[in-house]
C-alpha cells in the first residue's frame, strides 16, 4: 500500500519533471523519490510515467491520477488548517489564466505579500486574451472578462466592469471628436485581431455591427493600450483596464453608450475539480482582494 509521502513525491516529480527536481522539492534523496514511485505504481498496477533520460513524463492514465491527487492532497492541507493543525503549508503549483491587463495591474502587484503568504506556491499564469479551455489546457481556474457562457464551470463574480470605446487627445485633436458612430467608423482604429467587428447601439435601442478601419493588430491586450495611448488609433478597452489613463487624461472616452452591451463582469472561474481545493481557494481570496474596492 502507498502512503501520503508516496503521493506528495509522485506529484513534485510530475510537476518538476524529474526525478532529482522532485526530491530536491521533497527533501528526500533521489533514490527515495524512485522508490516511492515504483512503490506507488505496483500498488494501482499502472506506468504512472514515461521514462527518459532527460526528463520523467506523465502517461495518460499518470495524467488522470495527478490531477486527482493534487486535488487530494490540497484538500488534506485544508483539513488539517482547519483542524488547527496550524503546519499545513501550501506547495505544488497553481495555474491560472487571465488577460494580460488583468495580471500586470492587478494580480502582480498584490504577488509579493502572496508570495510571503505562501512560498512554498508556485503560480504559473498564462496571460492571453483568447479564450482558455480549462479543461482542455491544463488550468485550474481563471479571471474572465464579460458574460459567462460555459455552464460547466463554477464562477464567482469579483466585480463590475465596462466597455468604452476610448481615444487620445492628440489623435482626437486632429481628427477631431466624433458625434455619431457614422463618425467613429472612418477614424483609424487599434485592435485585438478578433475584435474588427464591433457591435454599436444604433440611437440606443438598435444593434448596428461595422467592421472598423484597423490599421494597428496587436495580439495583446496592454500593447493595445499602449498603441491607443500613443495615438495610433481608436481602440474598444475595458474600463478597468485603462481607469489609470482615463484618470490622467492620457485616453478619454468617445461616444458614451455607443458599445452595444458593453457590460464585461470580471469573474473568477473554477475547472470544478479544483474549486474545492486549497489553492485555488486562497487563490480566489487574493482575486477578491484585488477587485474589492472597486465594489464600493
Amino acid at each position: 500500500m502507498y502512503s501520503i509521502d508516496d503521493l506528495k513525491t509522485f506529484v513534485a516529480i510530475a510537476e518538476t519533471g524529474g526525478v532529482t527536481a522532485g526530491a530536491r522539492r521533497g527533501g528526500v534523496s533521489p533514490a527515495t523519490a524512485t522508490h516511492r514511485v515504483k512503490k506507488l505504481e505496483t500498488a494501482l498496477n499502472l506506468t504512472l510515467f514515461h521514462r527518459s533520460n532527460r526528463a520523467m513524463r506523465l502517461t495518460g492514465e499518470g495524467q488522470v491520477f495527478f490531477e486527482r491527487v493534487q486535488v487530494i492532497l490540497s484538500d488534506l492541507a485544508l483539513a488539517e488548517r482547519d483542524a488547527g493543525s496550524g503546519t499545513a503549508q501550501l506547495t505544488g503549483t497553481l495555474r491560472v489564466t487571465m488577460s494580460p491587463w488583468i495580471l500586470s495591474r492587478f494580480v502582480m502587484p498584490a504577488l509579493p505579500a502572496f508570495q510571503a503568504a505562501h512560498p512554498g506556491l508556485t503560480l504559473d499564469f498564462l496571460a492571453v486574451d483568447r479564450f482558455v479551455s480549462l479543461a482542455a489546457e491544463g488550468q485550474d481556474c481563471a479571471i474572465r472578462v464579460g458574460k459567462l457562457i460555459d455552464s460547466a464551470l463554477v464562477a464567482a463574480k469579483l466585480c463590475d466592469n465596462d466597455r468604452v470605446i476610448c481615444a487620445a487627445p492628440e489623435l482626437l485633436n486632429r481628427a477631431g471628436h466624433p458625434r455619431t458612430i457614422a463618425d467613429v467608423l472612418v477614424q483609424p482604429w487599434v485592435c485585438l485581431p478578433w475584435q474588427t467587428r464591433i457591435a454599436f447601439a444604433e440611437q440606443g435601442s438598435r444593434k448596428h455591427e461595422a467592421t472598423v478601419a484597423s490599421r494597428v493588430l496587436v495580439s495583446n491586450s496592454d500593447m493595445l493600450t499602449e498603441a491607443a495611448v500613443s495615438g495610433l488609433g481608436f481602440a474598444v478597452k475595458s474600463r478597468l483596464a485603462i481607469e489609470a489613463e482615463l484618470t490622467e487624461g492620457r485616453l478619454i472616452e468617445v461616444l458614451p453608450g455607443a458599445l452595444w452591451q458593453p457590460e464585461a463582469p470580471i469573474s473568477l472561474v473554477y475547472a470544478p475539480e479544483a474549486r474545492y481545493g486549497q489553492k485555488a481557494q486562497i487563490f480566489g481570496q487574493l482575486a477578491r482582494q484585488v477587485f474589492a474596492r472597486r465594489n464600493r
